[in-house]
C-alpha cells in the first residue's frame, strides 16, 4: 500500500513563527496513553494559518513521526461549494486503500471505519477551512499515536470538551511583516526602508496583503514600494492596490468568513467597517446598530465565533484595519445611503450625549459652558455619584481618539452642533492630561463648525481655551491670533459676561507667558466679571491665576495673600485639581519666603490631594517640587520615593521626562 502524504508543501519563504512553533512542538509530544491529539489553529482570514500548518507537517514528516503518512481535506477548496463529511471521509479512507467497492455507505459507518484504520496506525489528519465542529468530530482518531490538525477563522470553542487544544495566529509585527516583504522582493527592501515599514502599517501585519503586494512588486520590478504605499493610501475605499494579475486574494479570503455570518451579524458586520473610531465598546454597537442590546450581544457573539471580530480584556470590539475596509466596500454595496448616514448621525448623537456627562462629572457642573443643557435632557447619565469624576475622565481617555474621528465625520456631514458639542466637551479631557496637538485640532475643528452653525459663543469659548494649548505647543503667535484677535471681539459683542470674563482670564494666562506686566490687569477685569455675574467657580480659579502671577512678578506678601484666598474659594466650590495645584503654589511661595516647614506641608497636602483624585500631570508637578525639597536636604530616602512615583507618573503619562528621572534614581543608587 502506498503510504499518503497528501498534505501540499508550505510556502518556500515562510516568516519565523518561533514561538508558534515552539506551542506545536509541545503539542506533537503531548503523548498521553487513551487519548487523542487534536490542536485547533484559528486567526484572522488571510493570517497565514494554513502555510503555518503545513509548515508544521513538514517538520513532521522529516522527523518521521506520522509513519502510517498524511491525510488532507480542504472544506474551502471550492469557493462556493461546500464539501460534504461524508465525501472527506470517503476521500480519507481510499487514502488508506479502501477500494470503492467496499466503502462505507454512511457518514457513520465511514467515521468507525477511520477511526479502526488509525488505531493502530500512527496517521496525521489535516483539516483546513473548517467552518463548524460537526466537520471535525467525524475525524478525530482513537490512537494517542494519531493526530488532528484543524485550520479555522471561526474559534470552534465546542471543540474544548473533546481534548482539542487552541493556538491563536496573530498578524506579524513590524519586524517580521518587513522580513516578509524583503523574502520576496530582495535587495529593492533595503532601498526604501520607511516605505516598507509604512507597507507593513497599512496592512496591518497581515500576510495575505502583505504577501500579495510583495508579489506585486516582485512581478514589476520598476515600481517602487512608495508609489504602492501612496496608492493604497489613495484607495482607502477598496482592494484595488492589492489585486495581482486580476486575483484579489486579500477580498476572496474575507468574502469567505463573511459568507458564514447570519443575516443580522453581517449587517452589523457593515456597520462596524463605517463606525470612524477604532474600536467600540458594546453600548456604541447598540447605538451604531439602531437595536436592541439583546440583538447587538447575539450579532457580536456570532462576530467573535466567526473570527472576524476580535475583544480585548475590557470587553473592547475591534475590527482588523483591513477587515474595516472590507466591511466598509460591503456597506457601500449593500447598505442604502440613507441607513449608512443614520448608523453614523445615532452613534455621533450617542457620544456627544455621553461626552457632555463626562466633562459635567469631571469638572463639575458650573464650569461656564456653552452646550445646552438640552443635549442632556432626558438622558441618563453614565457617570453618577460623589466619585464619577476619575471614571468618566477615565472614559474621555480611553475613547479619546475614537472621539476625534467622530467629530470629524460630525463635521463632514455638517452636523455643526454636534461637532462644536464635542469639542467643548473634549477639553475636559485636554486640560486635565495636556493632550495640545489633539487640543489644537478638536477646538479648530469646533471652532469652524460653531462659526458656520452661526453660534459665536462657542466659536469664542473655544478659540479662547484652546490658545491654552498654542502656547504650551509654542506658537505663540497663533494663541494671541485666536484669543485677542477672533475671541475677544466675539465675546463682546456676545453680551454674555460670564464668557467675556473667561477670556479675559485666558487673555491674563497668555499675556503671563508674552507680557508678564499686563497680566495682573486681564486677571482684575476677569474677577471683576466673574464678581458680577456670581460666578464663584471662575472667581476662585482666576483668584489663584493671579496669585500666580503676583508670585512670578516677585510680589511674594501679595501673592500669598491672594493664594490663600483662592484655596478657601476653590474648597468651597469643591474642586480638588485646583485645590491641589493652589497648595502647591503656596507651598512654593511659603518656601521661598523662609517658612520651609509650612511649604513642605502643603506640598504634601497637594500630592495627596492630586494622587487620589487621579490628576497625575499636576501630581507630577507637586512631586518635583518634593525632590527639590528632598535635594536640598539630602534626604535620599525621600528622594528615592519622589523618583519611583516620578517615574511612575511619567511613563502613564507617556512623557520623555520618564527616562530623566530614570537616571537620576540609578545614579542615586550609586
Amino acid at each position: 500500500m502506498v503510504v499518503p502524504h497528501e498534505v501540499p508543501l508550505g510556502p518556500r519563504g515562510f516568516i519565523n513563527r518561533e514561538p508558534d512553533f515552539d506551542w506545536m512542538t509541545d503539542f506533537w509530544a503531548a503523548f498521553d496513553a487513551g487519548v487523542s491529539r487534536m490542536a485547533v489553529i484559528t486567526g484572522l482570514p488571510g493570517v497565514g494559518k494554513t502555510a503555518f500548518v503545513r509548515r508544521c507537517v513538514e517538520r513532521s514528516r522529516a522527523a518521521g513521526m506520522f509513519t502510517a503518512g498524511e491525510l488532507h481535506i480542504d472544506f474551502g477548496s471550492i469557493p462556493g461549494v461546500q464539501l460534504s463529511v461524508t465525501d472527506a471521509l470517503a476521500f480519507c479512507l481510499a487514502a488508506l486503500g479502501v477500494s470503492p467497492g467496499v466503502m462505507p455507505a454512511t457518514l457513520p459507518e465511514r467515521a468507525n471505519r477511520l477511526r479502526s484504520l488509525t488505531a493502530c496506525n500512527p496517521v496525521l489528519i489535516v483539516l483546513e477551512n473548517v467552518t463548524e465542529a460537526a466537520q471535525v468530530l467525524p475525524f478525530l482518531p482513537n490512537s494517542p499515536a494519531s493526530a488532528l490538525l484543524v485550520t479555522s477563522h471561526r474559534v470552534l470553542s465546542e471543540l474544548d470538551t473533546d481534548g482539542a487544544e487552541f493556538r491563536y495566529l496573530a498578524p506579524f509585527t513590524g519586524a517580521a511583516g518587513e522580513h516578509l516583504i524583503a523574502e520576496i522582493i530582495g535587495s529593492r527592501a533595503r532601498a526604501e526602508p520607511t516605505a516598507v515599514a509604512e507597507l507593513v502599517r497599512q496592512c496591518a501585519g497581515l500576510p495575505v496583503a502583505l504577501t500579495a503586494l510583495a508579489s506585486k512588486l516582485k512581478a514589476r520590478p520598476a515600481l517602487r514600494v512608495d508609489a504602492v504605499v501612496a496608492e493604497i493610501v489613495a484607495d482607502e475605499r477598496g482592494f484595488g492596490p492589492f489585486v495581482l494579475t486580476g486575483r484579489d486574494t486579500v477580498t476572496m479570503a474575507f468574502s469567505q468568513a463573511y459568507a458564514g455570518l447570519g443575516e443580522a451579524a453581517a449587517r452589523l458586520y457593515r456597520m462596524f467597517g463605517l463606525y470612524p473610531g477604532q474600536d467600540l465598546t458594546l453600548d456604541t454597537a447598540v447605538a451604531l446598530a439602531g437595536t436592541d442590546t439583546l440583538s447587538v450581544s447575539i450579532a457580536v457573539d456570532a462576530m467573535l465565533s466567526a473570527g472576524v471580530l476580535a475583544e480585548d480584556s475590557n470587553g473592547r470590539l475591534s475590527l482588523h484595519p483591513l477587515l474595516k475596509r472590507h466591511a466598509a466596500q460591503l456597506a457601500r454595496l449593500i447598505d442604502p445611503e440613507s441607513e449608512r448616514t443614520d448608523g453614523l448621525r445615532r452613534v455621533a448623537r450617542y457620544l456627544v450625549v455621553k461626552a457632555a456627562f463626562a466633562d459635567l462629572a469631571v469638572l463639575g457642573p458650573d464650569r461656564y459652558r456653552c452646550t445646552h443643557a438640552s443635549v442632556t435632557a432626558g438622558e441618563e447619565s453614565s457617570f453618577t455619584g460623589a466619585d464619577a469624576g476619575q471614571p468618566a475622565l477615565d472614559w474621555l481617555e480611553t475613547e479619546r481618539a475614537n472621539l476625534l474621528a467622530v467629530q470629524r465625520v460630525a463635521f463632514e456631514h455638517g452636523w455643526h452642533d454636534w461637532t462644536w458639542q464635542l469639542a467643548e466637551a473634549l477639553t475636559a479631557l485636554y486640560v486635565t492630561r495636556r493632550y495640545y496637538t489633539e487640543w489644537t485640532v478638536s477646538s479648530e475643528l469646533g471652532a469652524t463648525a460653531a462659526r458656520l452653525a452661526r453660534n459665536p459663543r462657542a466659536e469664542a469659548r473655544l478659540r479662547s481655551f484652546a490658545s491654552r494649548a498654542w502656547m504650551e505647543t509654542g506658537c505663540a503667535d497663533r494663541a494671541h491670533e485666536e484669543l485677542v484677535t477672533l475671541a475677544l471681539p466675539l465675546a463682546e459683542a456676545s453680551g454674555d459676561g460670564r464668557l467675556l470674563a473667561s477670556v479675559w482670564e485666558l487673555i491674563g494666562r497668555y499675556r503671563d507667558v508674552a507680557d508678564p506686566a499686563r497680566a495682573i490687569e486681564a486677571y482684575r477685569k476677569s474677577l471683576e466679571l466673574f464678581d458680577i455675574h456670581g460666578d464663584a467657580r471662575g472667581r476662585a480659579f482666576v483668584m489663584f491665576f493671579l496669585g500666580c502671577s503676583q508670585h512670578r512678578t516677585g510680589e511674594l506678601a501679595q501673592a500669598e495673600s491672594t493664594v490663600r484666598t483662592a484655596v478657601t474659594h476653590i474648597r468651597r466650590i469643591g474642586d480638588r485639581r485646583m485645590e491641589g495645584r493652589a497648595l502647591c503654589e503656596l507651598g512654593l511661595i511659603a518656601d521661598e519666603r523662609g517658612y520651609d516647614r509650612e511649604g513642605r506641608l502643603a506640598v504634601a497636602a497637594a500630592i495627596d490631594i492630586l494622587s487620589a483624585s487621579g490628576y497625575q500631570v499636576y501630581e507630577a508637578q507637586a512631586q518635583e517640587q518634593r525632590l527639590r525639597f528632598a535635594q536640598r536636604d539630602n534626604d535620599v530616602q525621600e528622594q528615592r520615593e519622589s523618583l519611583n512615583r516620578l517615574v511612575d507618573l511619567h511613563t502613564r503619562l507617556g512623557s520623555a521626562r520618564a527616562a530623566e528621572f530614570t537616571a537620576l534614581l540609578d545614579h542615586l543608587a550609586d
